[in-house]
């Protein structure tokens, strides 16, 4: 125990800056970044099952251990990073009949990459944090796992297998439960983007000591491709948005009641009806408001078969009632992916995936009052299919995730574009998350920026069970700083209490 918190109070002296967490899925792999350097100063594989147990490359930080440990070493990695050794390079084939030849290979996108027969694809694809207690978690969309990680050192605590194309997260600190999305359709992306087949979304319970079934907490809508996904300020009330029909749904997570309503009045079809026309993505949920960003693009009338271009756009709700209070259009082939709320002003920031034949690819802020308004837009005809998004804790600073080239795009909060990462060309990045709070402060062990009686309740249970403790509170508990929580953490957190 003491070795363990000696090495969180050195990781914390040696890395006290806030983290980006990217997922790089054609690596099955999540990277960690320096969000002042954009430094790569980490990765963590995301091989589940049986792989776990085994020597992790991406652990050696210099060549000579790499090499030495039968791993590889990139060097056109920012700072080079350790590799896996794999048997065949699959990007090496520039032709299709090349990769067709290969057991190991598949083409698809226009490139040769590892073939989903192989069981160690993941395909890491969505990450949430959970900064009041010490852990993130991410959904591996081929493999059907959720794994849950320490924030402390981003090492694996547990993983569960759910199946059927995990996507979304929504993580809820209060009560320990992190809810799970299904993937939808995404047409090009071959094997690498496996479809859902439920229409479920799925809580689990997590603790220092894992994942577990959450009980009466897998809920069953009336549409299939529930993918968009938000959960309201204290855990009562779960959204989701099916892509493939276009209905809306609130759920209990109290009482389990489930009520949906059609979010295109123009077709107003029944929930089971497939008609993909506005395609919704993400949920977010801010008060008693509620945003859906929906893709959209070319849809074909069924009865007609007229085709039609459907702009991209975004949609505000009152989640209190389920009632539409605004809409907005984006524009023709924009492509509203992720998004993220301001967490000190009143936008949303939005990825918008674009189409590379338009050059409509970039980042919308929209703001949202009764009504919604664009801010501003900032298209570059450089970007290449953004996907994720995240803000920095004092709203300054946007991150964006680029599926289609490996890039992260930084830009402040008027629209400017002020930096870029490469994180490899054929990385294929996903979601993205970056740390609020970080690091709670010595005697906090919620990590609320508040030093109360709570947190010395905290302590003393660390003191007698220190197992079930989160690694946060654990961390925090430490207030002297000596590798050990006892009495005397106690004492000298009372004493910070009292002189404050």
């Amino acid at each position: 125990m003491k070795i363990l918190i000696l090495n969180i109070i050195l990781a914390f002296v040696f890395s006290s800056d806030k983290q980006i967490y990217s997922t790089v899925q054609m690596m099955d792999q999540v990277m960690v970044l320096n969000s002042e350097s954009l430094a790569v100063e980490g990765s963590v594989m995301t091989e589940f099952g049986d792989s776990n147990m085994a020597i992790s490359c991406n652990s050696f930080s210099n060549m000579q251990e790499c090499m030495l440990n039968g791993c590889e070493w990139d060097s056109e990695m920012m700072g080079g990073m350790c590799m896996d050794l794999s048997s065949e390079d699959c990007m090496t084939h520039s032709t299709q009949m090349e990769c067709n030849m290969s057991n190991s290979c598949e083409w698809s996108m226009n490139m040769c990459m590892d073939s989903m027969g192989n069981n160690s694809v993941n395909t890491p694809h969505f990450i949430v944090l959970d900064e009041v207690n010490g852990y993130w978690f991410v959904t591996t969309i081929a493999s059907g796992y959720i794994g849950q990680y320490s924030l402390l050192d981003n090492m694996l605590i547990d993983t569960y297998f759910v199946g059927d194309a995990p996507a979304l997260l929504a993580v809820d600190p209060i009560n320990k439960k992190v809810y799970c999305s299904r993937m939808m359709p995404m047409n090009g992306m071959g094997n690498m983007m496996p479809a859902s087949e439920s229409n479920i979304i799925q809580g689990l319970n997590y603790s220092s000591m894992g994942l577990s079934e959450s009980e009466d907490q897998v809920y069953v809508i009336n549409s299939p491709a529930p993918h968009g996904l938000a959960l309201n300020q204290d855990g009562t009330e779960l959204y989701t948005a099916s892509n493939t029909a276009d209905w809306l749904y609130k759920i209990n997570t109290v009482t389990h009641e489930i009520t949906g309503t059609v979010m295109d009045v123009i077709i107003d079809n029944t929930p089971d009806q497939v008609t993909q026309r506005l395609k919704p993505i993400q949920c977010i949920s801010v008060d008693n408001k509620l945003f859906v960003s929906c893709s959209s693009g070319t849809w074909q009338n069924p009865y007609t078969g007229e085709q039609t271009i459907i702009e991209g756009n975004i949609q505000m709700w009152n989640s209190d009632d389920m009632t539409l209070l605004d809409s907005i259009n984006l524009g023709e082939h924009t492509a509203p992916w992720h998004m993220k709320e301001s967490p000190v002003d009143d936008v949303l920031y939005v990825a918008l995936s674009g189409d590379n034949l338009y050059e409509t690819e970039g980042l919308a802020c929209i703001r949202y009052d009764e009504e919604l308004s664009i801010e501003w837009i900032t298209n570059n005809p450089s970007f290449n299919t953004l996907h994720g998004v995240d803000v920095s804790s004092d709203g300054s600073t946007i991150y964006v995730s680029a599926r289609g080239d490996g890039y992260i795009h930084v830009f402040n909060s008027d629209g400017d574009y002020s930096a870029n990462v490469s994180l490899g060309s054929m990385s294929m990045l996903g979601g993205l998350a970056i740390e609020k709070k970080g690091l709670p402060q010595f005697g906090d062990l919620n990590n609320d920026s508040n030093f109360d009686v709570l947190d010395v309740v905290n302590t003393i249970s660390i003191i007698f069970n220190p197992m079930m403790n989160s690694p946060y509170s654990i961390f925090a508990s430490d207030f002297n700083s000596d590798g050990q929580t006892n009495i005397f953490d106690i004492i000298s957190i009372t004493e910070n209490i009292l002189n404050r």
